[in-house]
């Protein structure tokens, strides 16, 4: 499914009404009717619908004409009847007509009128703002957004919550905390960027219309469920341990053994064969001890148990028998594990995937992954997105797209930049968001887990950018598994990879 910004929906809408012939007020009926269909699925009553002088404010017009007839509704403008025009003018006068009361918010008094509907509502319509605001929220619309937020009524925003940018996520001021958000045609960035995210509730994408030919083509896109079932790698009947690929995993140092075993354990969890673990000789007894189904490979290693350039003969006679490799996970910053790290990529035609401190390493060279044959996934948090680029964590979180993007291209990579709603971006430009996870993930070794599962999907060959998103997806999916049963605080890596074949069933319960 595509995500869009706010000036991509207007030419949407542009299209559908000039080229299209589907006029303005049709759309304005079906958006207002979509969300008739959610409030009938909640239990209220009472409605308090916030309709401002936009579009927005229209679809909210015509979800009252339609609500009335089995709620009680009550419409509270922020304008004078006649200010309002278009479409949404048309709505108000079929209102008015009908004898509806309609309240108008001028100032205090009127928000302590306002304040005593609400307080006997079930329900809030938010239809106060729309995806074509940018700036500060006025204090008259801020005024009515707090109230609404303190008062703490469920709220069914239309389109988007008040006060939240449709393109940034940015909260203009102020936002409603709203607990659905039924938004139209497509889902708009500022839902799914935080912290905008965190206002949308429940996020619901409706039809109102718009011809299948204006909602295609975009390069921007959620992961759901129905697009990862596709991406699941055949389990043949007949296949065995040589049908489903082998793992090179380098990883680990003195120390550092449990980043190895959570990611060889993902990676077996994932669906592989063969996990050979390629670790430092001294933590060999420590890894088979933590992971019983993996193949220990016992690699030459400094005075500090960190691999050092001896490794890379080894490492050449193993990669010749797997289908990836993926490294980084607990191995070290030690210069002595850059040369191992460089002849993988130099030499190496497999896909690889780096995370962790592989990650820091290539950091020192970028021309390791854009000069190389195979391809490469890259899976920074936002500090290791930031060493990548030579910048603060702060610019990085700032502007996820725009890093993802560009560090796709820098490094001629497909990136996986972690975090809440992890992006994902690949060399031809294509982007997806993640909306799988919890804040529970944000735990030691989480990322060890993700590196794992990816190099288990390319082992089955998927293609780097298929399970890159296959792998965010089942990942935070297992993640929302685990904390279902044990809480989001309690929540450690390991009980991640405990919940991988609860995810994999769910998804494969949807592909049946």
């Amino acid at each position: 499914m595509e995500i869009i910004t706010a000036a991509q929906m207007r030419e949407i809408d542009r299209r559908a009404i000039e080229d299209f012939g589907i006029p303005g007020i049709v759309l304005m009926e079906n958006a207002g009717l979509r969300i008739v269909e959610t409030v009938r699925t909640l239990p209220c009553t009472n409605v308090v619908i916030l309709a401002g002088r936009g579009n927005n404010g229209g679809d909210g017009f015509v979800a009252a004409r339609h609500l009335r007839n089995e709620k009680n509704v009550s419409v509270w403008m922020t304008a004078e009847p006649q200010t309002y025009q278009g479409d949404a003018r048309t709505n108000l006068m079929i209102l008015q007509r009908l004898e509806q009361p309609l309240r108008v918010v001028r100032g205090e008094e009127d928000l302590a009128d306002l304040a005593g509907d609400l307080a006997q509502a079930d329900l809030v319509v938010d239809g106060l703002l729309g995806t074509g605001v940018s700036r500060q929220v006025d204090p008259l619309y801020a005024g009515i957004i707090r109230l609404v937020n303190r008062m703490g009524v469920p709220v069914v925003a239309i389109d988007i919550p008040s006060g939240v940018c449709a393109d940034t996520g940015k909260i203009l001021g102020s936002a409603i905390r709203a607990s659905i958000t039924v938004t139209f045609a497509l889902p708009k960035q500022g839902l799914l960027f935080f912290p905008g995210a965190a206002c949308t509730g429940r996020l619901e994408v409706a039809d109102i219309g718009i011809p299948p030919a204006l909602v295609t083509g975009y390069k921007f896109n959620l992961l759901t469920s129905a697009d990862m079932v596709r991406l699941l790698p055949p389990r043949p009947s007949e296949g065995h341990k040589g049908t489903f690929g082998s793992v090179l995993l380098v990883a680990g140092s003195r120390g550092m053994s449990g980043a190895a075993a959570l990611s060889a354990r993902a990676a077996l969890r994932g669906g592989c064969g063969m996990v050979y673990a390629a670790i430092p000789e001294s933590i060999q007894p420590t890894l088979a001890a933590q992971t019983q189904e993996t193949v220990t490979l016992p690699l030459p290693e400094n005075r500090h148990g960190r691999l050092k350039a001896e490794a890379l003969d080894m490492l050449r006679e193993k990669w010749a028998v797997c289908q990836v490799v993926a490294a980084g996970p607990g191995l070290s910053r030690d210069s002595d594990v850059m040369p191992v790290l460089a002849g993988i990529l130099r030499e190496s035609r497999l896909p690889v995937v780096l995370d962790a401190d592989a990650l820091n390493l290539l950091a020192k060279d970028p021309s390791l992954t854009r000069d190389r044959e195979g391809s490469t996934l890259l899976t920074p948090h936002p500090g290791e997105a930031a060493r990548l680029l030579n910048t603060t964590v702060e610019a990085i979180q700032s502007d996820r797209l725009g890093v993802v993007r560009h560090l796709a291209e820098r490094y001629h990579s497909t990136v996986v930049l972690k975090g809440a709603h992890t992006l994902i971006a690949d060399p031809s430009g294509e982007i997806s968001l993640n909306v799988t996870g919890n804040n529970g993930m944000g735990t030691a070794g989480s990322g060890d887990v993700l590196t794992g599962l990816a190099a288990a999907l390319l082992a089955q060959r998927l293609t780097v950018p298929q399970a890159a998103r296959l792998a965010v997806y089942i990942h935070g999916l297992a993640g929302d598994h685990a904390a279902a049963v044990k809480g989001e605080r309690a929540l450690m890596a390991g009980d991640i990879i405990e919940e991988i074949p609860k995810a994999y069933l769910e998804l494969t319960k949807i592909h049946m």
